[in-house]
């Protein structure tokens, strides 16, 4: 146990220390879109079938705000090459909009998944997964709307408009309000994960790292920067029981796509109301960039669990933000299909 903790701890040292910036639009309750995290968690669970929801609204009572949403529906289908081992498939549904430039993009995910099992009571499990996703884009040609884009993203000082129109001379041609087509995404991503969990003490830990970008789309929001290269998602988890009724779950979540990168750290604690109760209660907090500190809530029933997150802003926007910059509701649920047993039926003979 405490080698597993000093591997956390370094994880998230290590993350930390990194110089990164970000105000790409991303999920606070990350775990609750587990296939825009990494492909290989399709069928990554006990159960026939895993919904899961997230909508997030992002900079609200500024301007035009970002928000989207993510939804995921996933299952182990079928058994491997050994009888241990398991195939899962996944759809993902993503749809965003950004803010000042009306900056549109909509994808469709499909994926499958190899897990492994490392031993016959499948406390180990290795997984490998691939996801496919096609979609498209398209964004408003308003120069005005675009400078607030830019400085939101960047962070950077208004310029003037010789300067943009030097910087950004297709988005300047445009009229004010002139929407473009924008274009067709296509991308593959690739992923690996480690999930192991001890019978006796309940703890679960779990190691993923994977790659998206492969087919080199360009994701910038800004039609003549250049959004393309190799993106990096890695993440960790360690849940751990403190009592019969409590548990601990730390985690930390590293993306990157050229320029944007950001890490996301956290803890929730878990608590069931009653030992016969299926009513258990999430709250916990977080921080991201060091920009940001995040407040989770939520309550599970049975298989159902709904989350809500607070991003509070602690960066120098937070005048412009009044400190409050996004909520986000999440909704999950699996779904267990079981057959039902068909003895054979028992002949009774009279005896003679």
């Amino acid at each position: 146990m405490h080698f597993k903790n000093l591997i956390l701890v370094g994880f998230l040292s290590f993350f930390c220390s990194l110089s990164i910036y970000s105000q790409d639009f991303h999920y606070t309750q990350y775990f609750q879109s587990p296939l825009g995290v990494n492909p290989a968690l399709a069928g990554a669970f006990n159960g026939s079938y895993r919904i899961n929801g997230v909508y997030r609204s992002q900079y609200f009572g500024i301007s035009k705000d970002f928000a989207g949403y993510s939804l995921n529906v996933d299952a182990p289908i079928v058994r491997g090459i050994r009888k241990q081992d398991w195939i899962g498939i996944g759809v993902r549904l993503e749809s965003n909009e950004a803010g000042s430039v009306d900056q549109k993009l909509n994808m469709f995910g499909l994926g499958a998944s190899y897990h492994l099992a490392l031993n016959k009571k499948q406390t180990s499990v290795l997984s490998f997964g691939v996801q496919y996703g096609t979609g498209g884009y398209s964004y408003v040609t308003n120069p005005n709307g675009v400078l607030a884009a830019q400085n939101l993203i960047t962070g950077t000082q208004s310029m003037d408009e010789f300067d943009f129109k030097e910087k950004f001379p297709q988005m300047a041609s445009g009229s004010m309000g002139q929407t473009s087509s924008g274009g067709s995404l296509s991308d593959l991503s690739l992923g690996a994960l480690y999930k192991r969990k001890n019978p006796k003490s309940g703890a679960e830990l779990q190691l993923g790292v994977g790659l998206d970008g492969v087919l080199n789309p360009n994701r910038a929001s800004l039609r003549s920067q250049d959004g393309k290269g190799i993106g990096i998602n890695a993440f960790t988890s360690y849940e751990f029981v403190l009592t019969r009724r409590a548990s601990l779950t730390s985690g930390a979540y590293y993306y990157s796509n050229k320029k944007a990168s950001a890490v996301n750290v956290n803890s929730i604690l878990n608590y069931q109301m009653k030992p016969d109760n299926a009513l258990t209660l999430h709250t916990g907090l977080g921080l991201r960039n060091a920009r940001a500190g995040l407040i989770y809530l939520g309550a599970s029933v049975k298989d159902i669990r709904v989350g809500l997150a607070f991003d509070l802003d602690l960066s120098s926007s937070s005048i412009i933000t009044n400190s409050s910059k996004s909520i986000e509701l999440a909704v999950s649920y699996i779904g267990k299909i079981y057959k039902k047993p068909k003895p054979k039926p028992i002949i009774y003979c009279p005896r003679l």
